[in-house]
């Protein structure tokens, strides 16, 4: 069944609301998950979106958090998250550091006792529509094996970077720094399909394509991206003084996860007229995109190109949910009250 982008955040933030959040962090954070499916980032829309219920069911998530300033200091300022979602205590964190950006030019935010940030492209794209330039990073649950290693010491700890254009889209980064997303490996378990290899190993430390017995995710570029992780969790965690390693809870087992993250913006306008930065990114993706193409390839693209081109196309054709997924979404919406035992998910949905 496909959902239009504004049936689908309906749809979430009616479900966040029955788990206790209020309607503006219900918001924020329904509008992170429609965003990451129509841009084709599935691991963290509503095929994650069900994991998130369950941290609040099971008191993982706070569902009233409300995010704190805990030390300021000229442009840098640390805040404690309240153990509520994540993506919501980023959100927050932005807007502070979006008034605090435009008197200094820069400005650095840390977040502890946080969670999953959901899909960190959602704050890059909202920082290039305001102009700024933006680095954020998280450490994340255990889930990655150091290199040459077996046990799960590290998180996917993804980087995520982003400047405004012109004309041109605007350069958006977004990248776990491992093959690919832990929610990935789960929604494979939940369709029951194989993984591609090179994504995961088992508990022995061995590849393996069978998404079930996954435990750990392989880091990018071998021991490469095995050291931009470990450099992520100190700029995320150690700096925030947020937990790392087996300070890091287990949400699905009603642990705080207690992660942390650091987000910096930057507004371009202080180095240059904002309208200049503009053009010369946009001449800056031109030189790339100009270049000779390889035997085969139609178009070279900047990141984030194809999800914002997805983005357009999905807003057009709506979002398929698989019939698995309608399944999982419709028994909380029964569970919670929100739709009767003999309504479907077509029904749930044209009631919202």
């Amino acid at each position: 069944m496909y959902l239009s982008y504004e049936q689908e955040h309906k749809l979430c933030k009616a479900l966040l609301s029955c788990c206790g959040m209020n309607e503006d962090d219900a918001g924020i954070l329904a509008d992170s998950v429609s965003y990451s499916d129509f841009t084709g980032i599935y691991s963290h829309g509503l095929s994650r979106f069900a994991n998130y219920l369950d941290r609040f069911a099971n008191g993982a998530y706070n569902p009233k958090a409300a995010v704190s300033l805990i030390s300021e200091k000229g442009a840098a300022a640390s805040y404690d998250c309240d153990n509520g979602s994540g993506v919501v205590a980023v959100a927050r964190v932005y807007e502070q550091l979006k008034e605090k950006v435009k008197r200094s030019g820069i400005a650095i935010g840390c977040g502890s006792r946080a969670s999953n940030i959901g899909c960190g492209a959602f704050f890059g794209r909202k920082a290039a529509a305001d102009g700024l330039i933006m680095l954020l990073c998280c450490n994340t649950t255990r889930c990655v094996a150091p290199f040459g290693g077996a046990d799960s010491v590290l998180g996917t700890n993804p980087i995520i970077a982003a400047a405004p254009a012109g004309e041109e889209l605007p350069l958006l980064l977004d990248i776990s720094t491992t093959n690919v997303a832990f929610g990935k490996v789960q929604a494979y378990a939940r369709e029951g399909k194989a993984l591609p290899a090179g994504w995961a190993l088992d508990a022995d430390g061995n590849p393996t394509t069978d998404a079930k017995a996954a435990k750990t995710v392989v880091s990018i570029a071998g021991p490469k991206g095995y050291g931009l992780a470990v450099m992520v969790e100190m700029f995320s965690a150690l700096l925030a003084q947020a937990g790392y390693g087996q300070a890091v809870g287990f949400a699905s087992k009603g642990q705080y996860e207690n992660t942390g993250f650091s987000l910096i913006l930057i507004d371009p306008s202080f180095f240059m007229p904002l309208d200049k930065f503009k053009a010369d990114v946009d001449a800056y993706i031109r030189t790339i995109k100009s270049g000779r193409k390889a035997e085969g390839v139609d178009e070279i693209l900047l990141p984030g190109e194809l999800e914002m081109r997805r983005f357009e196309r999905f807003m057009e054709t709506g979002y398929d949910v698989s019939p698995a997924l309608q399944d999982e979404l419709l028994g909380y919406a029964h569970r919670f009250g929100l739709a009767s035992e003999d309504t479907d998910f077509a029904g749930l949905i044209a009631k919202l």
